[in-house]
């Protein structure tokens, strides 16, 4: 019984797929045959009837050359018609070179015959006629009638006097000679064309035939074999929704019982799913978060800013990672909420909302508060400890009593002019707070001494650069200090110390610390001088700008003191 039922099926599907491509293959016959080869066959013997009277045209014209020659007396009549027949007896076109053209006069008698060179001054018989009618009168007819035309007839095949054939012709009479010059085609050679091309369509028809069996074969066979294929995928869609079953049942699962709050809102903010976990978040059930938004979970405190920023995210339809909310649970208590989300589409990209999951990341928070105290007092206790390091040197000159403060004080102003980042400030603070730490080695005689110092002693004072230096670089700060206190006496063009280093080698912040002690210095009072003034100390770093000093640093200072943002006044010092 299953065997046929399996066979009728196959029937049928062989019926139904046969059926029209056999009826398309014989329209494609029946369109070829009757239709398209005869209206082919009339455009091509139109076309060869507009050739014959091109042809004729030409041999026209080169008649018509050699006649206006005569009568411009460049040659005689006889001449200019002996050179034109000359050339039309030797003219030849067509696919195998044997089409000609033939001259006659007006009394219906050949001129000229390339290949009938005894018919010259001979009537030619029309074989349509048995009773010897003359050919060349219809020509003649034609020209008197309509000066040129078309005439069909019967004449021997090319060079072959025996075998005759229908023909074509074309004529065109010449007054000034009285000449009639004719050119035909043989309606054979059309007839050969048109079955070449039927031969070719009767070729492509077998093949189209054969293509189009091979085709409903396969068809019908893959047909076959589709269906059985359908049952089975209709079977193993059966085993996969049970097993997609089984699947969201453990996902729903792992959904339920995992550490994270599962939650799901649609494009106006509203959770439309919500894990159990909740719960345990912020002992709320989660029934109760469905409909509900996210500003009403948050703190009063903190729902206009959660609320800008939640709809900012929202509108975007981007993913997001680590947005912290403050949330109030059930009982009062106060978390911190992270959430990550991802956008949801649908089928035709309509926006349908946010997935993702959130956690209590309250003890990370307060973790990381303890830290940045923890952070912030070792801050302080390391201001305390370089501003009593700085202190110390300082108390070794008392004349220079505060000038590392007020070092700090300018080249940070000028750091911030230059748009230097945070961290590069600070590190600039720490040190120019102590860029002279190295005088603390140094004879304080040397320091307090009221007049000039000798080179010897000059040359013991340039090292407290270098001792600074060593004192500093064992020191683990997050900023190049010990390089910067090393560096803040060298100039750009190499002629500072110790190291005589060039513009490229010099820190940034070692070139803005050499400006702001370089002002404050010799603003100030020594031992060895009263103060020179504000004004020479500006005229100093002005004159040694791109040179000593590094311009960009100079340029902020005399910025920072021309509009009063930074107060050098002996006052304020």
């Amino acid at each position: 019984m299953e065997k046929d039922k399996k066979r009728k099926f196959a029937h049928a599907i062989s019926i139904r797929i046969a059926l029209p491509a056999l009826l398309t293959i014989l329209l494609f016959v029946t369109a070829t045959f009757f239709i398209i080869l005869p209206s082919f066959k009339e455009n091509l013997l139109e076309k060869k009837r507009d050739m014959l009277r091109e042809m004729i045209e030409i041999v026209y014209q080169v008649v018509a050359t050699y006649e206006e020659m005569s009568r411009d007396g460049e040659m005689s009549r006889d001449e200019a018609q002996k050179e034109a027949l000359r050339i039309i007896n030797s003219l030849r076109y067509g696919p195998s070179n044997k089409d000609y053209f033939w001259v006659n006069d007006m009394n219906a008698l050949i001129v000229v015959h390339p290949y009938r060179p005894d018919l010259r001054g001979e009537a030619v018989p029309d074989f349509r006629y048995p009773t010897g009618k003359n050919l060349l009168e219809e020509f003649v007819r034609v020209v008197q009638t309509q000066g040129a035309g078309y005439v069909e007839y019967l004449f021997q095949w090319q060079d072959e006097p025996k075998k005759i054939v229908p023909k074509i012709s074309y004529v065109k009479g010449f007054a000034p000679w009285g000449w009639v010059l004719g050119t035909g085609l043989y309606v054979e050679d059309v007839n050969v064309e048109i079955g070449l091309i039927a031969k070719q369509l009767n070729a492509i028809a077998s093949v189209i035939l054969l293509i189009n069996a091979f085709l409903a074969f396969y068809i019908i066979r893959h047909t076959v074999l589709a269906d059985r294929v359908r049952r089975i995928i209709w079977e193993e869609r059966e085993r996969l929704l049970t097993a997609l079953e089984e699947s969201n049942a453990r996902f729903r699962s792992l959904v339920e019982t995992t550490s994270d709050w599962i939650w799901e809102i649609d494009p106006e903010g509203a959770y439309t799913y919500c894990s159990p976990k909740v719960r345990d978040l912020l002992g709320f059930a989660a029934e109760e978060i469905i409909g509900k938004h996210l500003e009403d979970l948050v703190t009063v405190k903190e729902l206009e800013r959660t609320s800008k920023l939640f709809k900012k995210m929202v509108e975007s339809r981007k993913p997001f990672n680590g947005f912290e909310t403050v949330c109030q649970t059930r009982d009062g208590r106060v978390v911190v909420i992270e959430k990550n989300g991802v956008p949801v589409f649908g089928d035709n990209e309509e926006f349908l909302g946010y997935r993702g999951i959130a956690r209590d990341i309250s003890e990370r928070k307060n973790a990381i508060e303890a830290l940045k105290k923890s952070r912030d007092e070792l801050h302080s206790s390391l201001e305390e400890t370089v501003k009593s390091l700085a202190l110390a040197a300082e108390k070794r000159d008392p004349y220079t009593a505060g000038h590392q403060m007020r070092v700090d004080k300018l080249a940070c102003a000028i750091a911030r002019e230059l748009n230097l980042s945070d961290k590069q400030i600070e590190g600039l603070h720490f040190a120019a707070l102590l860029h002279d730490i190295g005088k603390i080695s140094l004879p304080s005689e040397y320091l307090a001494k009221p007049a000039r110092l000798s080179a010897q002693e000059r040359a013991i004072i340039r090292c407290h650069t270098e001792v600074g230096f060593e004192i500093l670089k064992n020191i683990p700060f997050p900023w190049p200090v010990a390089d910067i206190v090393y560096q803040h006496h060298e100039h750009l063009d190499g002629s500072g110390y110790p190291r005589g280093l060039t513009d490229k080698e010099i820190l940034l912040e070692a070139k803005i610390l050499t400006v702001a002690d370089v002002v404050e210095a010799m603003s100030s009072h020594r031992p060895y001088r009263p103060s020179l003034g504000l004004d020479t100390a500006l005229e100093e770093v002005r004159s040694g700008r791109g040179v000593l000093y590094h311009a960009e640093s100079v340029d902020a200072c005399l910025r920072l003191i021309a509009e009063k943002k930074v107060d050098l006044s002996a006052a304020a010092w």
